[in-house]
């Protein structure tokens, strides 16, 4: 049944994908629906050569169906009319799909098209569209001895510009005899205004009528067509006659008599300009004229629109299945008793771990899975680690299931390989060891893959949380606000829903769980610090005096800091601090940095320009296993990281004698006590840098720092981080959902 939810909401998924790419798509499909009108009038002057034509008039048409695809065209082209001209308001709105539809209702003709532009082609940003598709928004052309002119009544253009233009081609025109003009908005009154959306439907300036009056009747224009409105009506003006011809598929005007299905077809020849008004018999009476133009209305929108419509149909059948799925979801929220009470605390168990980065790559994650695992397989259990592959191999290789690369990302001596998660070996390879429980050790990627292994075969599975996500946004592309996202919403998001789709979840510090528990994480949650591996710190003293010699020079003081050399590790506060320290004391001391990162080369200019080089040393990249002997050649650790979730190597560099200095944040503020182990400040330099020069000079405190550094450290063994995962791991299996 479970399995059958999530198919029927994939399906649905990829449905809603695959009309989302159609949308995206589609205006690919049409690239021959370019330039209409530039194009067209091209054809007519190359073909039409005859000194009679008759071409068909048409309005309003609103990417009508039943109206104007299905009757309207029929008729015209059984007409044998040379091409159509239409005043405009061809769409229902300006938006891209409309545009598409018209495309469709163009491509049935074998006539040349020609429009006007209208305020629907304009609406929702349409006018880019329609410059696209059709071209100029006014324009004209001579054909024979005929002249026609097509101007912009939407307010587009500017009214003085166009009225020029409209004078200059008026003036071209006189040597021909006939002048037909193309527009939306006619420039005549009409009574009643018939503010049916409260636009006024002619042009509305009366200054801008009489210009458009006076200067047809001064050149003896002889025909002005227009629409905008859905009826039909002629008047003459000083000896231009006017046409409103609005009746190719727009809603009617139901309380009108001259609102009505037409269109018009004009003869011209040597003799004048006869026009002949062509009414469609099927044509509604006034009694059903309204219910006829919401049918067509309807029709023409749900065409228009279909794609948009299926999609939203679709969204809300996904919405209502979740929901329904939700509501119906019967979930027991109290833990099954009854099961046998030791009926797993004996068994020796297989686990696999999940990781996307490892070694031979030093970092915490790696370090902290390693220990882990050597405390499990001290208390006999199986562990195999799931783990990308690198180009370089580790000395050790045992129980590492390496998984296939897609590539490998290196920046400046790091390598990141991105891990084949599709590849079904990494299935069989799990399948092989019959594990009893999954680990997984990151939110996504080999983590993600480890949870749906440990559903499939159902195992309960354990989560650590080890890494603020949230801090490594500036790896994240900045793209249309997508690092900003990742870092105040997805980040976040990715570990809460991650979390809560396990059945427990280790957390190294008390503050990062108080962090799982208010972005919601619900499920239980066990405070597990990496523990430390007290047998790298067995050192002969000879050893430890001798690296100590070679690493001090002629300071009195070795300071230490561990970390990767990258932004989120706050290391040029770091080397501010130390340029600090040193202004203000005498007191000879040298700080070893150990590790290696994309920033390596800007702190090493950073440490020359500050004159620096005797008091700082980048040390690079050390064997994790003898990183130790530095921590116990060393005085004070000091570390100004700000993203840690546990601070693991303040808790190594204690157990190597070293009190801390470090600047407050998670993970830092549960292991530090002031004045006890070290300190923590605020992300200050004058104090961070003061805390160093009071431990470096007043020995006494010094000492009792130290002791007691080493003291808490101890606390922290891999043997007793084993025997608390273990409990946990017994705890989920007792309770496992798929017993």
């Amino acid at each position: 049944m479970r399995n059958r939810s999530k198919l029927y909401l994939s399906i649905l998924v990829i449905i809603i994908l695959i009309i989302i790419s159609y949308k995206i798509y589609a205006p690919y499909t049409i690239q021959d629906f370019k330039a209409v009108n530039i194009k067209n009038v091209e054809k007519l002057q190359a073909n039409l050569k005859k000194e009679e034509y008759s071409f068909a008039v048409v309005g309003n048409i609103e990417n009508s169906i039943s109206i104007f695809d299905n009757q309207i065209l029929p008729q015209i082209t059984k007409s044998q009319v040379d091409f159509i001209v239409s005043t405009g308001n061809n769409l229902r709105d300006g938006d891209e799909s409309k545009y598409r539809v018209f495309y469709r209702t163009l491509a049935k003709l074998n006539l040349p098209f020609l429009t006007a532009i209208g305020e629907k082609e304009f609406d929702d940003g349409g006018n880019q569209n329609f410059y696209k598709y059709f071209g100029p928004f006014y324009f004209a052309f001579e054909l024979g001895d005929s002249y026609f002119i097509f101007l912009d009544t939407t307010a587009n253009t500017n009214l003085n510009w166009q009225k020029k233009w409209l004078h200059n081609q008026l003036e071209m025109a006189k040597g021909y005899q006939k002048k037909i003009v193309i527009m939306n908005k006619a420039p005549i009154k009409l009574n009643p205004d018939y503010l049916l959306d409260n636009k006024t439907k002619y042009i509305n300036s009366k200054k801008t009528r009489e210009f458009y009056q006076n200067i047809f009747s001064k050149f003896n224009v002889d025909q002005v067509f227009s629409s905008n409105l859905s009826l039909y009506h002629q008047e003459s003006i000083n000896g231009v006659h006017y046409t409103i011809s609005g009746g190719a598929g727009g809603e009617l005007i139901f309380d009108n008599d001259k609102s009505f299905y037409h269109y018009l077809v004009v003869n011209v020849s040597p003799q004048g300009i006869e026009l002949t008004m062509k009414r469609l018999e099927t044509n509604p009476s006034s009694l059903s004229k309204l219910v006829v133009s919401l049918w067509v209305a309807l029709q023409s929108f749900f065409y228009a629109n279909y794609i948009n419509i299926l999609l939203v149909l679709f969204i809300a059948l996904t919405v209502f299945y979740i929901l329904h799925r939700e509501i119906n979801k019967e979930v027991d929220y109290y833990r099954d008793f009854a099961y046998a009470e030791n009926e797993f605390e004996a068994k020796k168990l297989k686990i696999a771990m999940f990781t996307n980065n490892y070694f031979p790559v030093i970092g915490g994650v790696p370090i902290s899975i390693k220990r882990l695992a050597k405390a499990l397989r001290k208390r006999g259990h199986e562990v195999k680690i799931f783990a990308p592959e690198y180009k370089e191999k580790s000395q050790e290789e045992e129980n590492i299931i390496r998984c296939k690369s897609l590539y490998h990302y290196q920046e400046s001596g790091l390598e990141f390989p991105v891990t084949n998660i599709f590849s079904t070996q990494i299935k069989k390879d799990f399948a092989a060891f019959d594990f009893d429980l999954v680990h997984a050790h990151h939110p996504f990627w080999l983590g993600n893959k480890g949870r749906k292994l440990a559903d499939k075969f159902q195992l309960p599975i354990a989560f650590t949380y080890h890494t603020r996500l949230e801090k490594y946004a500036h790896y994240v592309p900045d793209i249309l606000f997508l690092r900003k996202f990742f870092a105040n919403r997805l980040s976040h998001f990715l570990i809460e829903n991650f979390a809560n789709n396990t059945d427990a979840v280790f957390t190294p510090t008390k503050s990062t769980k108080e962090y799982l528990r208010n972005i919601g994480v619900s499920r239980y949650i066990k405070v597990l610090p990496t523990g430390i591996d007290f047998d790298y710190y067995e050192r002969d003293q000879a050893e430890i005096k001798s690296l100590r010699e070679k690493l001090i020079g002629e300071a009195d003081r070795l300071l230490i800091s561990v970390s990767r050399l990258s932004k989120e590790k706050n290391l040029y506060f770091l080397v501010n601090g130390i340029k600090k320290l040193k202004e203000k004391t005498e007191f000879k001391f040298k700080l070893i940095i150990i590790g290696t990162g994309s920033e390596k080369d800007n702190l090493e200019k950073m440490i020359k320009k500050n004159n620096l080089e005797k008091q700082i040393e980048l040390i690079g990249a050390v064997d994790f296993r003898e990183i130790p002997l530095y921590y116990l050649a060393a005085d004070l650790f000091v570390f100004a990281s700000t993203t840690e979730t546990q601070g693991m190597v303040l808790l190594e560099a204690m157990a190597g004698y070293n009190p801390v200095v470090a600047v407050k944040s998670s993970g830092i503020d549960d292991v530090i006590e002031n004045g006890k182990n070290g300190y923590k400040t605020e992300e200050d330099l004058e104090k961070w840098s003061a805390k160093i020069e009071e431990l470096l000079q007043e020995h006494g405190k010094y000492e009792e720092n130290s002791k007691a550094a080493r003291k808490v450290a101890e606390d922290y063994s891999i043997a007793e981080m084993g025997k608390e995962a273990e409990r946990l791991y017994y705890k989920i299996l007792k309770l496992n959902k798929y017993q």
